[in-house]
């Protein structure tokens, strides 16, 4: 009986990893009539139309499944256009994001750690990712953006109900994602009014793009708007993901965790596995402009393509034992961060941060046990990994 995969099904928003290898197997993308969309799930055919096909689908149909299978309003970003529009907007702040840009903030990043984990610490059992990943990262981009900091925490509660998806849900329809996204725009958009009557209170990426011009063109309200959702969503979700995760994945293997324990230095290594292993952008999409051959098909103008990362990063044709969690893994290459134009602005960034919120937690915490019988994984269409991870430490190390 051929595969019947559907995004938004029950299978796929809880554990689609089952349904992605059964697609691997049959060794060509998935065809979707309900969708007329493609589903590439393994490394090849998401590299291959990453790195070679960018002019021939459009970003501008959106990134989500939710936009480009559903319709789903599309927001005017940078993330959401193409070249050259695209490569313009996102210099405004490009130099932020290279590795020295990033390399500037480490200082800062670092003294935000800790200073979230010192009481977490002293209370003794606390959620790796609510009370500190993406408390952190946070923070941080409500920095990177000039709010004030109990705002940031606020707004971004809000991404956390517009994102939040009940059994049976197909896309962010529900009046709970919809009543949060109101208000939520109506913060921001009081935000950039106040900015614009005062322009010398912004700061960070809001002032750069308050007074970007483009080819003529600058943001209007709506515009930055879209804007303060897309960084306040992209700089404090996935990143903290991946952070809970990895600390939970080490609770499942001993001597990974012992091996971690025992030398910091191993905190990327440990974060790069767990991005590969559990990826937390589950897939972004693209609409096809042009026709063109991939993975033995071939794909028309006007289909819908899903760039399912987190299958691809599991593709033991690209990972020997990739379903296999191996902190020392070396690989040539992955997904973790896209590739190709849209490849992620802030990887530096993510991966720096990542890995000071694992070397301040090891560093501090000791002795420690992930309650895993209390995690919790996002359940959607988008996103991936884990949400809630309660651990409990057994005597702090001590600075």
């Amino acid at each position: 009986m051929p595969l019947d995969y559907d995004p938004f099904s029950e299978q796929a928003m809880r554990d689609p990893m089952p349904l992605y290898a059964a697609m691997r197997a049959e060794g060509r993308p998935h065809f979707m009539p309900r969708y007329n969309a493609w589903a590439l799930t393994r490394f090849e055919d998401v590299w291959e139309a990453s790195v070679h096909h960018e002019a021939d689908v459009t970003f501008t149909a959106g990134a989500t499944p939710a936009q480009v299978l559903l319709g789903e309003p599309v927001p005017h970003a940078f993330t959401t256009m193409d070249a050259p529009a695209h490569r313009k907007w996102r210099g405004v702040i490009r130099k932020e994001y290279t590795p020295d840009g990033a390399r500037a903030h480490e200082a800062r990043f670092r003294a935000l750690a800790r200073e979230t984990l010192e009481p977490l610490i002293a209370r003794g059992e606390f959620d790796a990712y609510a009370d500190y990943a993406n408390r952190v990262f946070c923070l941080n981009s409500g920095y990177n953006l000039g709010l004030p900091r109990e705002d940031a925490i606020t707004w971004r509660a809000l991404i956390d109900e517009i994102m939040h998806r009940e059994p049976g849900q197909r896309g962010g329809s529900s009046p709970r994602n919809q009543a949060a996204g109101m208000q939520l725009g109506g913060y921001l958009y009081n935000y950039v009014q106040t900015l614009r009557a005062d322009p010398a209170r912004a700061t960070g990426h809001t002032a750069l793009y308050l007074n970007a011009e483009i080819d003529g063109e600058r943001l209007d309200d709506a515009g930055m708007v879209s804007l303060l959702i897309n960084f306040l969503v992209l700089g404090s979700e996935t990143t903290p993901m991946v952070v809970a995760g990895a600390l939970h994945y080490l609770e499942q293997h001993p001597e990974q965790k012992a091996a971690v324990c025992a030398d910091h230095g191993l905190a990327e290594s440990l974060y790069v596995e767990t991005c590969r292993y559990d990826q937390p952008t589950n897939m972004l999409c693209r609409r096809a402009v042009r026709a063109f051959d991939l993975g033995g098909v071939r794909i028309e103008p006007g289909q819908n393509l899903l760039y399912i990362y987190a299958s691809a990063n599991r593709d033991e044709a690209e990972f020997p034992a990739a379903d296999r969690f191996d902190i020392f893994r070396r690989a040539p290459r992955d997904l973790i961060y896209g590739a190709g134009g849209h490849k992620c602005l802030g990887m530096h960034l993510a991966t720096m941060g990542a890995v000071i919120l694992l070397e301040e937690f090891l560093r501090a915490a000791g002795n420690y046990t992930v309650l895993t019988d209390r995690c919790e994984r996002a359940y959607g269409e988008h996103l991936s990994g884990y949400t809630r991870v309660p651990l409990r430490l057994h005597g702090a190390a001590g600075a």
